[in-house]
């Protein structure tokens, strides 16, 4: 997904993340209101480098004074020296040290009161100053300690009996002597690194925390930057489509138009989106005229049967001769529906010299339902219903229903069979229909990429058992005068 694409995924669950970032960000907020103020003191340290150096070397100097000032032996003896009430881990947690400029540092400290917290900073400022001069001491001391065991040792030598005036080692051991007094006398002499306190610690007159909205506007930042991560991840592993814009996302990944909507519960509004669709396809601007249609879906139970008899019974309405051909050879249930026999039907006609006679309306005067609505069932099973298919017999059957205005073929499972690609590849233009609630993502894309890749012509998508949308109370107050035209599409939106 581009970038485009994951603002899309944010926005289409904006709500969801906004309402559970204000709910986290409300109890922050109050959860920190009921927390106990705190009040922050501020002790500020000067650092002088023994040798004198550059500022770089004061101000890295002072950032490991900074961090040594947060040791625990350091904050222990605060504790111990400064009569703190408190732990040296809950000490630890309420102080913090910083370099602020070259050769400064900052020791901070937080206390229920701003006498505690004065208190705490500056035992925490004695303590460092303390520990330094210890560490500066023992340095000292350490480098000091091997020239004068030396120089002992070598003044030893210089006065034992056993050695000679004017042998030639005293000579060396006199010039040993003299370079170990020197380097002992520079060593005691050698200015130590220093850190004093040049502003006591002062607290503030107002409490520092608790700080309920920054807080809970910290908590919202955060929790809208983790719940959109959290949005994307759960788009980019889920395959269903969005519940909230199942037709403007099919729209998008299959780059065709929905015709029609139909909501889930049927009734007047599943009315409406059939004669939307019957219009939709009445004035659809095309290079041909759109005479026989197929419709197919990825799964069974998406509903394409529903939508071709109500399609079919929609345009017989407007008085259009309308024909339906069950091409689901496998599963058919069209005859089952309306209570018509199976046999004979599409595949003993197809299985003729001249299948466009076989189906002819002198040839099943029966199966004629609602006046110009005529219905050709599936007809006996076959062992090859693609082959079937793909041959000339059925081009030439489609060819010739010129009796008839309008040839809808429903179609078995495109996900699951190659039925459906063969019949759309015969039809004048494809309708794909699609199952908002349990329809996959990849695998409408996929079919309608198969059938552009068999020369069919995909025209538009039809969205089935979605949400229904509220209605003007105004257009409610005439659905009684029709209600025995809605009751064609009350069926459940099944296949």
């Amino acid at each position: 997904m581009g970038l485009t694409e994951y603002l899309r995924v944010i926005w289409r669950r904006k709500w969801r993340i906004l309402g559970v970032a204000l709910v986290l960000a409300a109890i922050v907020y109050v959860r920190s209101g009921t927390a106990p103020d705190e009040y922050e003191a501020a002790a500020l340290l000067a650092v002088t480098p023994g040798d004198a150096g550059s500022p770089a070397a004061a101000e890295a100097l002072a950032k490991t004074y900074a961090n040594l000032a947060e040791t625990r032996p350091v904050v222990a003896r605060a504790v111990e020296s400064g009569d703190i009430d408190a732990s040296a881990s809950d000490a630890r947690d309420r102080i913090e040290a910083e370099a602020t400029e070259a050769g400064f540092l900052e020791v901070h400290a937080l206390g229920p009161s701003p006498d505690r917290a004065e208190r705490l900073a500056t035992a925490i400022a004695d303590a460092l100053v303390a520990r330094v001069a210890e560490r500066q001491q023992q340095a000292r001391e350490a480098t000091i300690k091997p020239l004068a065991d030396e120089a002992a040792d070598v003044e030893r030598q210089l006065s034992s009996r056993d050695l000679a005036a004017d042998a030639p080692v005293r000579t060396a051991l006199v010039a040993r002597y003299q370079e170990l007094t020197r380097g002992l006398t520079a060593a005691r002499l050698r200015p130590l690194d220093t850190i004093e306190i040049v502003s006591p610690a002062r607290a503030s007159t107002e409490p520092v925390e608790p700080t309920p909205a920054r807080d809970a506007l910290e908590t919202f930042a955060a929790a809208l930057l983790v719940f959109s991560i959290v949005a994307l991840v759960i788009e980019a592993l889920s395959d269903r489509l969005s519940a909230e814009r199942p037709a403007e996302e099919a729209a998008r990944i299959t780059s065709l138009p929905v015709l029609a909507q139909i909501p889930r519960a049927g009734g007047a509004d599943a009315v409406e989106a059939f004669r939307t669709l019957r219009t939709s396809l009445m004035f659809m601007s095309t290079s041909e005229r759109l005479r026989t249609l197929a419709i197919v879906s990825v799964d069974p139970g998406a509903g394409k049967t529903f939508v071709a008899l109500n399609l079919a019974r929609e345009a017989a309405a407007l008085d259009v001769p309308v024909v339906v051909i069950d091409g689901d050879l496998r599963r058919p249930s069209i005859h089952d529906r309306l209570n018509l026999p199976r046999s004979p039907g599409l595949s003993e006609a197809l299985a003729t010299a001249d299948p466009g006679a076989a189906l002819s309306p002198e040839q099943t005067p029966g199966h004629v339902i609602e006046g110009w609505m005529r219905i050709i069932p599936s007809g006996a099973p076959v062992a090859d219903p693609a082959g079937l298919f793909g041959g000339r017999a059925f081009r030439d059957a489609l060819d010739a229903m010129t009796w008839a205005e309008l040839v809808v073929v429903d179609t078995p499972a495109g996900g699951l069979f190659a039925d459906a690609l063969a019949i759309a590849s015969q039809c004048d233009a494809t309708l794909v229909v699609v199952d908002a609630q349990n329809s996959k993502r990849r695998a409408v894309r996929n079919l309608v990429e198969n059938l552009r890749q068999v020369s069919a012509q995909p025209i538009g998508l039809v969205m089935n058992r979605v949400e229904p949308t509220p209605r003007p109370s105004y257009y409610d107050k005439a659905s009684g005068k029709r209600r025995d035209s809605t009751q064609r599409a009350t069926a459940p939106a099944t296949s």
